[in-house]
Formats: structure tokens, sequence, C-alpha cells
């Protein structure tokens, strides 16, 4: 994995003396001894550190080898966004000398983020562009083995690209080594697709739960306390309830049963939305929201869906899937829609293998260079149209009436039969 550049400021700003003794009040100071690792891949319970005296390094893992990624110095920081979560970290850090560092506990972070509103902003962005990063070079702890004919290797490929939560991806068909990786772990092609955690656990066609738990997706998040809001559902009502209640000082808890967006976090461009006037895509605007929410202390659970509310008296309880439940002074309901499906034979054999319900990157790798048929005429219908007309060979209009279409996208018009629209 390559080494990030150092030129690279806006990812890994250094604080000035005057940031530093306002940082100081929240943290506590601490040693370092040559070669000392501060905290490693998967470690859930370590605070930011801030570099007084000496240098500290960040390495990269994968399949157990180790690479380094960028050397910090004084006044430079640890910590990406998995640190306002609590979720288990992606790489190791280590003293490269003896140091002196501060260490910023996760509480006093939030609280840092919250009240001081220059660090703060520097602490979001470079936590955000590090994230960035790593999903764009695959620095993490996951490999997914899995085939491009697989509908299962399609829906754990969506759900951690919208977790945002980096791997590898290694295709049985087209990567020549695969081979050597499935001996290693003794798989068998029957058992695609294999999820691979930090390079020893391995997981057989896991469910979305299985991968959540074993990435460490829902950590520090405690089932068992009463909550003031729950919010069920993550999509964007549901994420601005849960920052609305957060930053009023309210102790918020998610769920959601896949991964926070929604409906909307499946699409590959959203020009209406307000504050948007050039457009987001669904992506982007589903990982905003979702920091923004973690900024203010909410927790958010993934692949944890709600199956039954309990309101008799309060607290109430909502009851989740396969185990366990969760208890909430308030709860809001904000579970969103249903896709149309159409009227076909055989449907759901095909779903995730040739027919699909969203038009991203997860999909448009699966479509490139072929010819593809999107059945609608609304608005995300021509988003999906004008997307993935950059990757398919072809790009077909199933609609009710003819509708302006860009360069490479024909219209296929049924003049006297209704088709479901709105949808790819």
């Amino acid at each position: 994995m390559p080494e990030i550049p150092q030129s690279t400021d806006a990812m890994f700003p250094t604080l000035d003396d005057g940031q530093i003794e306002r940082l100081a009040l929240f943290s506590t100071r601490r040693h370092a001894q040559p070669g000392e690792i501060l905290f490693d891949q998967g470690d859930d319970s370590h605070g930011v550190f801030n570099v007084l005296e000496g240098s500290i390094e960040i390495a990269g893992i994968s399949n157990r080898q180790e690479s380094e990624l960028r050397i910090l110095g004084r006044g430079a920081f640890t910590g990406e966004v998995n640190q306002l979560s609590g979720r288990r970290s992606l790489v190791r850090c280590r003293a490269r000398e003896e140091s002196v560092v501060l260490e910023l506990g996760r509480t006093s972070l939030r609280q840092v983020m919250q009240t001081d509103a220059a660090l703060g902003e520097i602490f979001l962005r470079s936590f955000v562009l590090r994230r960035v990063y790593l999903i764009a070079n695959s620095v993490g702890d996951a490999v997914l083995i899995g085939s491009s004919h697989s509908a299962d290797t399609l829906r754990r490929k969506a759900f951690l690209s919208r977790n945002g939560h980096p791997h590898s991806y290694l295709d049985v068909e087209r990567d020549p080594d695969v081979q050597a990786m499935l001996d290693q772990f003794g798989i068998g092609v029957t058992d695609i697709p294999v999820l691979i955690c930090r390079g020893e656990l391995v997981l057989r066609n896991p469910t979305n739960l299985e991968a959540a738990e074993c990435f460490g997706l829902n950590a520090g998040i405690d089932e068992n306390a009463v909550y003031d809001l729950v919010v069920v559902g993550a999509g964007p009502s549901g994420l601005a309830a849960a920052v609305y209640g957060a930053s009023e000082g309210l102790n918020v808890l998610v769920l959601e049963g896949n991964a926070p967006g929604g409906q909307a976090g499946a699409s590959s461009r959203i020009e209406n939305y307000l504050g948007f006037p050039m457009g987001i895509s669904g992506q982007d605007l589903a990982d905003r929201a979702f920091v923004q929410a973690e900024k203010f202390g909410a927790h958010i659970l993934v692949a944890r869906a709600a199956r039954a509310l309990k309101c008799e008296r309060p607290p109430y309880t909502i009851e989740l899937d396969r185990r366990g439940s969760v208890q909430g002074r308030t709860v809001i309901v904000a579970a969103g829609a249903q896709y149309r499906k159409l009227d076909l034979p055989k449907l759901v054999q095909f779903e995730g293998v040739g027919v699909y319900y969203g038009a991203t990157k997860v999909e448009a790798q699966v479509c490139g260079s072929e010819e593809v048929a999107v059945v609608g005429g609304g608005n995300s219908a021509g988003q999906a149209a004008i997307f993935l007309a950059g990757f398919a060979k072809h790009v077909y209009m199933a609609c009710s009436r003819t509708w302006a279409c860009p360069h490479h996208v024909a219209i296929l018009d049924f003049p006297d039969r209704s088709l479901p629209g709105d949808h790819a």
C-alpha cells in the first residue's frame, strides 16, 4: 500500500503551540519508549495521540504484512472517523523514538469538538480525509473473496462500502492469485463469498450482523442502556433526528438494519436535495450525516433491525431481529419505504445477479461494458441512466413516456403500458 505523502497538510495538519495548550487541558501526558505500540489494528480503547516530543509512526497491515503510511512529528495527531464511534482501529501506531504525547480520550475528544470550533473543524476535516484515503487504498482489516456472478457477494460488498469500511476485494474469476489464498485458509469455491477478518477469522457467506460483529462496527454501544431517544432507521430523516437530538444533549441510539443512508444512500446522484446546488451522491450524503451524528455523540447500531415495539409504559422496548432489545424514553420511527418490483416470474432468483435496485459504484462494477436497461423515467431512474452511461456499453430506458436522455442512452417507449418508475 502506498505511503501517504508528507505534503498532505489537510489530512495531517500540525497544531501550533496555542492549540496544543488548549488540547492539553483535556488530555493526559504520556511517555513512550522506542518501538512501543501506542495502539494496534483492532484496538478500540485508545484515544487520539498528539505528539509533543519525538515522533510516532502509522502503519497499515495487510495479510499480516506491515507497511509504513506516515510519520508524525511535533504537533501532529492520530485518529480518523472510527475515533468518534469507538470502532476498532484499522492501523497500527508505534513510537519511532523516545517520545512524549498527549492522549485525548473519546469523551474528551467530543467535548473539544463541540466547544472549540477551530480545533473541532481541524479534527473533523482530517478524520474524514483519512477515512477517504483508507477506503481508496483498501487499508484495513477486511478481505472479501467473491464472484461477480454471486448475489451474496454483491450484498457483502454493498454492506462494507455503505458502512464506509475499507476492504480489499478478490474475484475468483479474475484474480490469478486468489486460489493460493483459498488454499491457505482451507476455503472451497462453494464457500464463496468469504470474508477474512484481521487476517485470522474466516467467515463463509456471513450475514450482515456477523460481519458487523467481526469488524466491531457496533463497538462501544451499550444495548442495555435506557436511551433518551431511539430512532428506528438511519436514512436522511432518521440521521437528521439523531443530529438534532444529540446536539441538544440527549443520549441517542439509531437502529439500522443495513447501513446508514437508507434509500437515498443507494442513489448515484441527488440533484434536488436542499443545500447541495451542484448535487451530491447518496453515499456522500449518508457519510456526512453519519459523521455529523457521531460528532454530537449519537450511537448508530448497524445490521440490527427493529422487529417489534412494546409501548405499554415507558421506557419503551424495541425488540431486535435475531436477539435482544433496546429501551428508550422516546421512539421515532423513520423506517423509510420499500422498492416497487416488477411483476415478473422468477424475479427473485435474478436479484443481485442481473436485477438491481440501485445504481452505485458497486453495481457499476458489475455492469461495466454490459448493456443495461433502466426501468422507470423518474428522477432516480434518470440519474441512474446518466451514471451508468459512464460504465456500461449501452443504457436503455423503459418508461411510460418519452424523456430527454443523455448521450449513449436510448429510449424504449411504452405509451400504452404503465411501468413502475423512479427505480433503477
